[in-house]
């Protein structure tokens, strides 16, 4: 058995059985031939490989590649040795693999003032009616940029003030919207929304009637960040964080957060939990005013008696 076959083998039971996303199907599917170019390099067999030398190719690539791309890794090598050790009743060499402990970086996020600023630079023609709709949806929404372009106009219940989203391993999710978005949704939808044939089920579409794809909400995000001054990583997801931050600063809890976003794991919300120092003082000073004030005060009225 090649490993080419192996592959196309295992990322048909992957579509199959475990309803994976397209983009994260790909991953795995570019890890996997990152892994097996390592083994030609290594004259190893991808087949026969033992555990400690398979750890040893991993290790050998944390000096070149980030602890978050190399945990994937080793998630997807654990994922395809399952699959062979069930298909061809091998031994699974990965069972033991230990992916490096992963750091998450906050992604930057947008305060409130600046996405008002950011807002109102867009223009009334068409163009500047479907970028505001995008960028005001993702900021009151929290959509991934895939979920975004994969909303369906079904799914749109602007009378009801809520959007079905399909996220992550086709989980659907139930997000409400504020009023200012509704009436940006509804201005798309009456004056500039006009899909052909092969866009008719999405609600945003390209202004040639062209499903929207992701480079364009990319690009978009970047050219806001340039007009408004903003830092160069913001993305897509810097919409998405900083409408869980907003949530946070409001005081929604974890598991509402995590309900909207739709994270499987709430230790995922947890990043979203960064709050300026200045509000978390706040918020212990009135839980807790003054709450060594009256030791302090009886320490010293024992000292001067």
């Amino acid at each position: 058995m090649t490993f080419e076959q192996a592959l196309r083998g295992y990322i048909a039971y992957i579509a199959n059985a475990r309803s994976l996303s397209k983009a994260t199907m790909q991953a795995q599917k570019a890890d996997l031939h990152i892994f097996d170019e390592l083994c030609r390099q290594e004259n190893c067999d991808f087949y026969t490989i033992d555990p400690p030398t398979l750890q040893r190719l991993v290790d050998s690539l944390s000096q070149s590649y980030e602890p978050s791309s190399l945990a994937r890794l080793c998630s997807t090598l654990r994922s395809f040795y399952e699959y062979l050790s069930i298909q061809y009743q091998t031994g699974n060499p990965a069972q033991t693999l230990k992916a490096p402990r992963s750091v998450r970086h906050l992604p930057a996020w947008i305060a409130s003032d600046e996405m008002d600023a950011m807002l109102a630079r867009f223009g009334n023609d068409d163009k500047g009616i479907l970028d505001k709709t995008i960028i005001m949806t993702l900021y009151s929404s929290g959509l991934r940029v895939s979920e975004l372009c994969a909303l369906e106009e079904r799914n749109v219940r602007l009378d009801q003030g809520t959007i079905r989203v399909v996220g992550k391993g086709s989980k659907e999710r139930i997000v409400p919207l504020n009023d200012i978005c509704i009436e940006q949704m509804k201005l798309y939808a009456s004056r500039v929304r006009q899909p052909d044939a092969s866009a008719r089920k999405f609600f945003f579409v390209s202004a040639k009637g062209k499903p929207l794809n992701r480079q364009y909400v990319y690009r978009l995000s970047k050219a806001c960040a340039l007009a408004n001054n903003l830092s160069p990583d913001v993305s897509p997801h810097t919409f998405r964080h900083s409408y869980a931050t907003r949530l946070i600063e409001h005081d929604a809890d974890l598991r509402s957060v995590q309900e909207l976003l739709g994270h499987s794991d709430i230790s995922t919300t947890q990043i979203y939990t960064h709050v300026d120092v200045s509000r978390l003082k706040n918020v212990y000073d009135s839980a807790l005013p003054d709450p060594f004030g009256a030791l302090a005060h009886r320490n010293k009225d024992d000292d001067e008696s």
